[in-house]
């Protein structure tokens, strides 16, 4: 397996955890969520395989290297500026969510802006690392904090307190019709493959059919247990009346003989190096596309009017949006996201195909 593909995988997996992809399928658990999660698990694997395949027609190259060469500039700038658009915005969304499960549930008597600004300046070091680095940050990351959460997930489904009656009733409604919103949440959870854009650098070889079997697996563990166990812990109607179903969730364990009790102050902790990371993958993405772009004599300052967007708009987003607006922001874009990402990977299929041939 190549360990580099499954790092990416995982992250996103790991980061739509305590989002906004569990309040969305948690909320049309009547109304087709059920039916969408499994429908989301072939369209994920699908979509993963037509783009793997078509980039590994182009050996550790990112898009900026495999559309250097292009005639179409026009094409080419309209291309990576919508894909830089989608993936800011993945990560500002991520940022946004995390800075107010921060002040909502570590210290509310903080300004959100001050936990905004640490978060800023060590996104902005990181994603002008070159790409081999923010791996290696990614690994060691992934390294210390993935045993410390799947052990939380296995007290959550050993715990006496969860209830298997109400994941049952829930899953009574399987043969509702898919839910649009809750499927594209559902997609969601697969699309760390969508970074392998820049990624693909660093991918030596082929990825072999183990890699994909493991995002099939995955991803069903990912759905279930982000579904699921926060409805068997609270209910299959309390579950909908949480703004952060698995923040809760984390607060309803406790490690009786550990230093620290709560789960929900080490769930937490975790996470605040996860969140970190994963806004800082999206954004290198999203400036690697940029300095692909424009490779000129300008391009620093371009790169330095671009990161000072990334920061306005994070600020702005930090202090005018609230938790309400927030989620009803996310639902509409992952919609879009959804629509988008399945046309840019058949478009690029199709053209990666015919441009080997």
């Amino acid at each position: 397996m190549n360990r580099y593909f499954l790092y990416l995988i995982i992250l996103n997996m790991m980061i739509n955890v305590i989002i906004f992809v569990p309040k969305i399928l948690i909320q049309y658990r009547y109304e087709g969520a059920v039916s969408a999660v499994l429908i989301a698990i072939p369209i994920g694997f699908t979509l993963t395989a037509l783009y793997c395949k078509a980039i590994a027609k182009f050996p550790e190259k990112g898009l900026p290297e495999i559309f250097e060469n292009t005639k179409y500039r026009l094409f080419k700038i309209i291309h990576f500026g919508s894909i830089q658009a989608f993936t800011f915005i993945a990560g500002l969304i991520t940022l946004v969510g995390f800075i107010d499960i921060l002040s909502r549930f570590i210290d509310p008597e903080m300004p959100k802006i001050f936990i905004l600004i640490i978060y800023l300046v060590g996104i902005i070091l990181i994603i002008q690392m070159p790409t081999e680095r923010v791996m290696y940050f990614l690994e060691i990351v992934l390294f210390l904090n993935t045993p410390l959460i799947f052990f939380i997930i296995f007290k959550a489904l050993t715990s006496n307190s969860l209830s298997w009656d109400s994941m049952f009733e829930v899953g009574t409604h399987l043969f509702e019709l898919p839910n649009l919103k809750a499927l594209a949440a559902a997609t969601y959870v697969f699309s760390g493959y969508t970074t392998l854009m820049i990624f693909n650098r660093l991918i030596k070889g082929k990825l072999k059919i183990w890699n994909f079997i493991a995002v099939v697996f995955l991803g069903l563990f990912n759905l279930f247990t982000t579904f699921f166990i926060p409805i068997g812990f609270h209910g299959s109607d309390g579950a909908n009346e949480l703004l952060y179903p698995w923040i809760s969730t984390a607060d309803s364990l406790r490690l009786v003989y550990s230093p620290i009790e709560r789960v929900i102050f080490l769930f937490l902790m975790f996470y605040m190096s996860i969140t970190l990371v994963s806004i800082s993958v999206h954004w290198h993405v999203a400036l690697e596309l940029l300095k692909g772009t424009f490779k000129d004599k300008n391009s620093k300052i371009k790169k330095w009017i671009v990161l000072s967007v990334f920061i306005l708009c994070s600020l702005a987003g930090g202090m005018y949006s609230n938790t309400v607006l927030l989620n009803e922001f996310s639902v509409y874009w992952l919609q879009i996201r959804f629509y988008f990402e399945v046309t840019i990977i058949v478009i690029f299929f199709l053209w990666a195909r015919r441009k080997k041939a």
